[in-house]
């Protein structure tokens, strides 16, 4: 698949199709960037969890919290190396410089030094099997949408075990969302599950 940015006028623009490579896969289902709802439990951007507080390392930030499409009660927290070029080198599995953490869900922590500065905060909707084409934050299962259709990419994962699970397409954030720059650079970020153990983890970033 092959997934293009164009700028024009101020704005990013990018054509996007589905890779074909992962077979066993959930149902899709989808999620968007939603004004912040503390009765949400997914949210982009803000202090960290209280409960991963702890975990996370001095060079690293606090990126998204989204609710474990697999299991009740569960998040996957994304913490990313506060360093750009850190991130640039060290995009792909098994070198990858996000990590991803499993934890019962938790209340909004009192860190705000491990805050990613580039983000305001903002919810992440429910998921549902409704798409819309427009504005696609998250997607669950299905095909993974490649900005670059390489092999290298997912090889090494697929070669372990792991198979696609989720998406965060930083094309899908709402305008109040960044601050700053785009933490991936207007790209997208690829979640990927060991078959065998179920442990969810960072597989690689694209950006155009």
């Amino acid at each position: 698949m092959n997934k293009e940015m164009k700028h024009l006028n101020g704005a990013y623009f990018r054509t996007i199709t589905d890779n074909n490579k992962n077979k066993e896969n959930m149902n899709e289902r989808y999620a968007k960037c939603i004004p912040f709802d503390k009765n949400v439990k997914g949210r982009i951007g803000g202090n960290p969890p209280k409960c991963i507080e702890g975990q996370i390392p001095c060079d690293y930030k606090f990126y998204a919290t989204l609710v474990h499409p697999e299991k009740e009660n569960i998040m996957l927290s994304i913490i990313i190396h506060q360093d750009y070029d850190t991130l640039i080198d060290n995009n792909i599995y098994p070198s990858i410089a996000v990590k991803v953490i499993e934890h019962e869900f938790s209340e909004i922590g009192n860190c705000a030094e491990k805050r990613n500065a580039s983000l305001d905060m903002c919810s992440i909707s429910e998921y549902s099997e409704d798409k819309d084409s427009e504005n696609i934050l998250v997607k669950i299962g299905g095909e993974p949408s490649l900005i670059q259709d390489e092999e290298s990419y997912y090889k090494e994962l697929e070669k372990h075990g792991f198979s696609f699970f989720l998406s965060i397409d930083e094309d899908g954030y709402s305008e109040d969302v960044t601050i700053g720059s785009y933490p991936f650079g207007y790209g997208a970020l690829y979640l990927y599950k060991r078959c065998t153990t179920n442990e969810i983890i960072a597989g690689f970033w694209q950006c155009s």
